[in-house]
């Protein structure tokens, strides 16, 4: 269900149902305050857009026409392949875009945040939590994991440096990765990251399981494609997708 619809930087937003309901509850569950549950919400919001962001911008920047999404695991930012496509190089810089730009968004309002103080328990709730949310889910978006930033960036990685056994050493990397979040997210309790990590897992042993493809990589794509794609004639779309869901558990963030 889309409840909110507006243009950014000239680009379409989509905001689904599905993406405040995951907000509110991991909130709710980390906190339990009705007013901090809104300021987290909001937070939660503005740093996926701008993680967003990083991407579309970048990936515009090289001529590709862009859309963003924003629903229940997360971000998604799709974008057209331009003519002459995107070189793996490119693709890295798309990928890496949006963990920069929070990282450095994050970083600012830390610098800024440790000039002044002390603050009020509610302002001092929303500066921690979004320097939470920004660095964490940053950082957690560049590990080597199908959807995830980090996926891309290997599998962009492999595709200059082994082309014919991207896709076999590839999925290796990101089973390893996926079982090895999953448990340590067990170990330290973060009930919310568990889940992404485990249904993560799954989803590469069911990748596995399809018939092998013939191509040198696969293209970025684990979105089916919405109402919101950029038209882009006869051009495969890719997809960058965040990753998980709001930064996992209050005040962390889940891509």
């Amino acid at each position: 269900m889309t409840v909110l619809r507006f243009r950014l930087f000239d680009m379409p937003v989509t905001v689904r149902g599905s993406f405040l309901i995951i907000a509110a509850l991991i909130g709710f569950v980390g906190v339990g305050d009705a007013t901090q549950t809104t300021a987290w919400i909001v937070i939660v919001f503005v740093s996926i857009l701008i993680h967003e962001l990083g991407h579309a911008l970048t990936a515009r920047m090289y001529g590709s026409a862009v859309a963003i999404e924003l629903n229940g695991l997360g971000g998604l930012t799709r974008w057209s392949t331009p003519k002459g496509e995107l070189t793996p190089g490119r693709r890295a810089l798309i990928a890496a875009a949006g963990s920069a730009v929070g990282l450095v968004f994050g970083g600012l309002v830390w610098l800024l945040a440790s000039q002044f103080g002390p603050y009020e328990p509610l302002l001092g709730f929303i500066l921690e939590s979004t320097i939470y949310v920004n660095v964490f889910w940053g950082l957690l978006n560049w590990l080597p994991i199908r959807p995830l930033d980090g996926g891309h960036l290997l599998e962009s990685l492999l595709e200059k440096v082994a082309p014919n056994r991207a896709e076999t050493i590839a999925r290796l990397v990101f089973t390893l990765t996926a079982a090895a979040a999953l448990v340590v997210a067990i170990n330290l309790r973060l009930i919310f990251i568990a889940v992404l990590a485990g249904w993560l897992l799954l989803s590469e042993f069911s990748m596995g399981r399809q018939t092998t493809v013939t191509t040198a990589i696969p293209m970025l794509s684990y979105d089916v494609p919405g109402e919101d794609e950029p038209d882009s004639g006869d051009d495969e779309d890719v997809v960058e997708r965040d990753d998980g869901a709001e930064p996992g558990e209050a005040p962390e963030s889940p891509h």
